[in-house]
């Protein structure tokens, strides 16, 4: 019966996938929404329905809703109704792919907002499904249990997060249609306002190269009319410099193969036939619909089997590097697992971490980073035999399954071993990364299986393991699982778990630094996070930061530290005196402050605080700026728009680089304190520490030394012309009742010498 069902239910898979392809965009809806009736009768639910996010308002509406006879329907209710409302249903979403709430009454007291929700639509338990657009969640398929308590066995639950990822892939055709209407019709409105020629570009399997839009001053500038070039738009390309072509064309193909915008320069001959240099900028989007007319005739039908295609590698394969996924990974190691038994021999799972990975997408960019991927996903495939798999998990972790080895375990560990070192070997040689040289090294972790007792991610969780201790013990090894280091892991979960109960039970706390001028006089602050754990006691934030970015929790620890810091000022702006006058800073982790919805919170937490945004300064470090940099520097403007001021925390410490120094909205750098440590014992620190003091006054920047600790560094600081600093000399972190009394009464003793 087990078997039945299952097949049942990857025969319902593979008819949502291929039935969401075929439809055009104008038959979507309805086809999502037979979907989702049928879906519903399945799981016996008394409502199914598709609730989408709209990102502009950051507000949630329901599209599509199917109910039993005798069920009142929701959709009228749930229209443009703010995010904000339910922040711990869009939290767990986040984290967990599958939400499911088996009794409404139960929800816990942060959850009061989505209680009296649920209560008022009559349900008892729910069962949700975050549908993920590049990494967020811009949907939720919803199952909603109005007399029944409802809980999911382990398959049901794949079952619906097969549906939800591929239901996914039919909202983001959605998006990029809606998308596509918006772009056309800005064109012809703007296009006779803009001083240059406004176009659309596109390009067809075949080579043929048309401008579908293109304004009528390209005539002015080229001679050529736009009637012509809508229908082949290669008179123009032959107008190019030949010298520039090539570079030129080389852009559009990397633009289009990468779908990422480019920005480029060619010469070429005006009408008059003077010779101009020309400036071409464009955004990529694929076309999310078929144009077609049952007359007989051939067509061509790329763009509708590539949107089959699609749907189908986002079920089973990575988009970056080709490989398998998780999905795929399970099915081939089900396959292994019964080989293995079969032919009584052994099989590996080997995890492979890139060492230092961080470092070339600081240092290079993204699309850097992608290319070593892509290379390394190459190398092992030209490495191990046919029938070996080797999959990508995302990021720089790559999982191979490799079978036929001996019975005996160490005669297979030996082989194994070998298999691996050669793998090791083909990834230590030289990168070229887009004419960048690099050279890398991994470190992999194996487990062996002989049958079925074992599966597939207790086996990643081993070779995880064992990949960790490749890595302490000096990187680019090769190491076997070890039962011992299963204690490892469950205390890494059991800090995570503690982590969690801290953010529900308010365990963190905000802890205040004073940052002073060269008077000592209090200026400043920046907020702390502490964590005293009852079971632990106070746990270093060098060890449950790192945590809470790796498991997704920074977002909610984030938020959590900005709300209470806000607060604060607000409570201090209040109060009036010496505390109201402070600018407090905020660290900001890369992954919140590269969230679309970023300054958006800022702004909703600024309302509801009362807070006053010239006293908060928002604290990035370098990894925050290796990203899209016309998107960081939009969302710095913004932030600054507001009256916050932005500081660049551990200056010098990074992959520095003086170009985006001078084209992002900074006020500040913080130079880190591993200069001012030994600043009076070792020259070189002290020059790099001169050096950024003189690049900020250069380019009307303040800046702060963090880490003063001593009088005689303070007092060589202020030689070099510092005048902000921080650290033990002037005050630890305090608690913020012990630090208001620490600035009253040093504003009190200034009082006094002035007396």
């Amino acid at each position: 019966m087990v078997s039945a069902v299952t097949r049942e239910q990857k025969e319902f898979v593979y008819r949502l996938s291929l039935g969401l392809a075929r439809s055009k965009i104008d038959q979507l809806d309805t086809s999502v929404h037979s979907f989702i009736a049928e879906l519903g009768d399945k799981l016996c639910s008394d409502r199914a329905y598709l609730i989408t996010f709209e990102e502009a308002t950051q507000t949630i509406s329901i599209t599509h809703e199917a109910c039993r006879n005798g069920v009142t329907p929701q959709r009228d209710a749930i229209q443009n109704v703010p995010m904000a409302r339910f922040q711990w249903l869009m939290g767990q979403l986040q984290t967990l792919p599958v939400l499911v709430i088996p009794e409404v009454e139960e929800l816990p007291s942060e959850a009061e907002e989505e209680k009296l929700e649920f209560q008022r639509e009559g349900i008892r338990s729910l069962v949700l499904v975050g549908l993920k657009l590049e990494g967020q969640v811009r949907g939720i398929l919803g199952f909603d249990f109005l007399q029944q308590s409802r809980v999911l066995d382990a398959e049901t639950e794949e079952f619906v997060l097969q549906v939800g990822e591929v239901l996914g892939a039919s909202v983001h055709r959605q998006i990029l249609a809606s998308r596509n209407v918006r772009f056309e019709n800005s064109l012809y409105r703007y296009s006779d306002q803009f001083p240059g020629v406004i176009f659309q570009f596109r390009m067809y399997p075949g080579g043929h190269v048309t401008f579908p839009f293109i304004s009528e001053k390209v005539e002015d500038i080229f001679g050529l009319s736009a009637d012509q070039l809508s229908k082949d738009a290669q008179p123009l390309l032959n107008l190019i410099k030949d010298e520039d072509k090539a570079s030129f064309l080389e852009k559009v193909d990397e633009s289009r193969r990468c779908m990422t915008p480019f920005e480029t320069s060619f010469r070429a001959c005006k009408s008059d036939g003077t010779m101009a240099w020309v400036e071409a900028r464009s955004v990529p989007a694929r076309l999310a619909d078929d144009s077609m007319t049952w007359h007989g005739y051939f067509f061509d039908v790329t763009d509708r089997k590539q949107s089959e295609s699609e749907i189908e590698k986002l079920a089973f394969y990575d988009p970056l590097t080709g490989l398998p996924n998780r999905r795929l990974l399970r099915d081939r190691l089900a396959q292994a697992l019964t080989g293995s038994n079969r032919d009584h021999n052994h099989g590996a799972l080997v995890f492979i971490d890139l060492d230092n990975f961080k470092n070339i997408n600081d240092s290079a960019g993204h699309l850097t980073g992608d290319e070593l991927l892509v290379q390394v996903g190459e190398r092992l495939k030209n490495t191990v035999r046919d029938w070996d798999t080797v999959a990508r998990l995302g990021g720089d972790e790559f999982v191979l399954i490799l079978k036929g080895f001996p019975a005996e375990p160490a005669d297979a560990a030996a082989k194994v071993e070998k298999v691996c070192e050669k793998i090791r070997d083909a990834l230590n040689e030289p990168y070229d990364l887009n004419g960048i040289e690099y050279t890398g090294t991994p470190s992999i972790g194996i487990t062996l299986f002989y049958d079925h007792d074992t599966s597939l991610e207790e086996l990643l969780s081993q070779a995880d393991m064992a990949m960790f201790r490749a890595k302490e013990d000096g990187r680019n090894c090769i190491r076997f699982y070890d039962c011992m280091m299963q204690k490892k892991v469950s205390e890494r979960l059991a800090l995570e778990s503690d982590l969690r109960v801290a953010l529900r039970k308010n365990q963190l706390a905000v802890h205040y630094q004073v940052l002073v001028n060269e008077k000592g006089e209090p200026v400043g602050a920046e907020a702390l996070l502490r964590w005293h754990c009852p079971g632990r006691g106070m746990v270093s934030p060098a060890e449950f930061i790192p945590l809470a970015e790796e498991t997704g929790l920074i977002e909610s620890v984030g938020y959590w530290v900005l709300e209470d810091v806000l607060s604060r000022i607000a409570s201090w702006k209040e109060r009036g005196g010496p505390l109201s006058k402070l600018q407090v800073s905020v660290n900001v982790s890369a992954r919140q402050f590269h969230l679309p919805s970023f300054c958006s919170t800022v702004m909703a937490l600024l309302r509801k605080t009362g807070a006053s945004p010239r006293n908060l300064k928002v604290e990035i470090t370098e990894s925050a700026l290796a990203y899209d940099l016309e998107l960081v520097e939009e969302t710095l403007r913004t932030l600054r728009s507001m009256g916050i001021r932005i500081s660049l925390d551990d200056f010098g410490t990074g992959y520095s680089s003086l170009g985006y120094l001078k084209r992002l909205s900074l006020d500040e750098l913080k130079i880190d304190q591993g200069f001012v440590r030994d600043i009076l014992d070792d020259p070189n620190d002290a020059a790099i520490a001169e050096t950024i003091l003189a690049l900020a006054s250069a380019l009307k920047l303040s800046a702060v030394a963090e880490g003063v600790e001593t009088k005689g560094q303070l007092e060589r600081l202020v030689r070099m012309g510092c005048t902000r600093f921080q650290g033990y000399h002037f005050s630890r972190p305090l608690p913020a009742l012990e630090f208001e009394k620490l600035i009253e009464q040093a504003s009190g003793d200034r009082k006094r010498r002035a007396w």
